[in-house]
Order: structure tokens, then sequence, then C-alpha cells
């Protein structure tokens, strides 16, 4: 019984709410806005928007960093966990840690281009990646991510 609390108790300590608006990773060494582009701007994102939204954060210093950028496919699937869940906007679980804001949209877009003007997003509803065309505005929006330096002392 101790060992089950045990991996409990360090799932829960694997996102770290670092409370400037960003959530960090400890398994990952990747740091997450805590928020996305829907619950900032009130508006859905296309690919590009996308990223003019990790421009403007770059541009602003958000928490104090230059270097967002969109996630892989394989770093928003790591988000992913269906024993965790917050509700999106529509009021539906979407299967990521409860450091992050609910209220959100359930994809994030992602960095991995495809052919014919297309992009991945991922669902964090459903827990799989698919494409849609870069220029489509449907309901997808875009989570910021970033490398953290890890400093071994």
């Amino acid at each position: 019984m101790e060992l089950e609390g045990a991996s409990v108790l360090m799932e829960e300590k694997q996102f770290f709410d670092n409370g400037d608006g960003t959530v960090t990773d400890k398994e990952t060494n990747l740091m997450w806005n805590q928020t996305d582009a829907y619950q900032d701007t009130s508006k859905w994102s296309n690919w590009f928007m996308a990223e003019d939204y990790i421009k403007a954060l770059n541009n602003k210093k958000y928490a104090g960093y230059v270097d967002w950028r969109m996630p892989t496919v394989e770093e928003a699937e790591e988000l992913f966990n269906e024993d965790e869940h917050i509700r999106d906007m529509d009021r539906f679980e979407i299967y990521i840690n409860s450091a992050f804001s609910p209220g959100g949209g359930f994809t994030t877009w992602t960095s991995d281009e495809r052919p014919h003007g297309t992009a991945c997003i991922f669902y964090f509803r459903y827990g799989h990646a698919n494409s849609n065309h870069k220029e489509d505005i449907t309901k997808d929006t875009i989570r910021a991510v970033r490398n953290i330096d890890v400093q071994i002392i």
C-alpha cells in the first residue's frame, strides 16, 4: 500500500505551478503556459495565428522568457493523462494536470508540419493527434512551451 501512495505522490509532483502563469513539468524539463491562446485572447487560432501568439509572448517577455515556442506532437502528448482532468471551455473533460487553468480549448497546434498546407494538432479530450489545414480557423488553440535549462550541480 505504501508503494502505491508513493507513486501517486510522485505523479502529483510532476507538474508544478510556478505562480507566474507557468507550469513546470519536472519529468520532461519543459515549462508550459498555464493558459492557452483561447483563454488569453477569447479567439480560436489557425496555425499562423498560433505562431503570432507565440511571437507576442516572446515580444512581451512573458514570465521573463523570450524562447516560447509551439510544442511538438510528442511534447503535447506528454501532457495527456487519462487519470487526471480539468474542464475545457465547453465544460468537457480534457486530460491534463490540474496545475493548468480550466476553461481553455481542447487542442493545441504543434510545430509538426505536414504536406499540403497542414500541421498536427493534439486533442487533450481524446489523446491523439490529427492534421488540420494551417489556414483553417476551427476550435483550435495553442499552448506555448519552452525548454528549461537544467544546471548540473
